[in-house]
């Protein structure tokens, strides 16, 4: 049987997939990692490389945001262990990512509490349910701020887009049509890049593994079965 891990994005508590994972139940289990929560370094080749030690065996590797950029990572160094790829909301570039450029500024004095509430809040197209938004919140406020400033930082100085072509793995791209942070031709530049890559367009924002978790499902159940 196929498993799903999946890595979330910068600040993203691995819950955000608890209802994607439910959807997929049983025929796909879906693991996560935290990367977040690892003991660094926390530079993307670095937590690709942590990754692929602890794989025990191939998967079908999902990358959400930040996510996706260690899955583009994991997927051009070791493409042994990546059997299918799925790319959420993310590029294989930031240079015209909506915030990453203030977020990195407001990272070198830590946490702040109203930083970490703006990038919850603009990565949902509809509000979060407020005792989930406190709950997600509350887990981001634990992380280190370094590991978040180091993986963004390093994300920011990558460009993918000349390597796109080597990736061998079938891969299905999915972007929310209202993300405020990465446009849409984001994705398809993805689609585009990488041979044979599947784009979607669903009605979500940021997120859309918790937005809309059964039509992810079932977008990567027709991939993967």
């Amino acid at each position: 049987m196929v498993t799903v891990l999946a890595l979330p994005g910068s600040f993203c508590t691995p819950a955000v997939f608890d209802r994607l994972a439910a959807e997929l139940t049983p025929d796909l289990p879906l693991k996560t990692w935290s990367w977040l929560t690892r003991p660094g370094p926390w530079d993307i080749p670095a937590l690709a490389d942590d990754l692929a030690r602890h794989l025990e065996g191939p998967v079908a590797l999902l990358g959400h945001s930040t996510g996706g950029a260690i899955a583009l990572q994991l997927v051009l160094s070791r493409p042994d262990l990546v059997t299918h790829l799925v790319l959420v909301d993310t590029g294989a570039h930031m240079k015209d990512h909506g915030d990453v450029r203030s977020i990195l500024r407001a990272l070198t004095a830590g946490l702040a509490p109203d930083l970490l509430a703006a990038v919850l809040d603009r990565s949902f197209h509809r509000p979060l349910e407020p005792a989930l938004r406190e709950e997600w919140l509350s887990w981001a406020t634990d992380v280190n701020p370094q590991a978040a400033h180091d993986a963004l930082a390093s994300q920011h100085d990558l460009d993918f887009r000349p390597a796109l072509s080597r990736i061998t793995a079938p891969t299905l791209v999915l972007h929310g049509e209202y993300d405020q942070a990465r446009p849409v031709h984001h994705a398809q530049e993805l689609a585009d890049g990488i041979p044979g890559a599947r784009l979607q367009v669903l009605p979500t924002g940021h997120t859309p593994v918790h937005e809309a978790p059964d039509l992810v499902a079932a977008w990567i159940r027709s991939h993967i079965l």
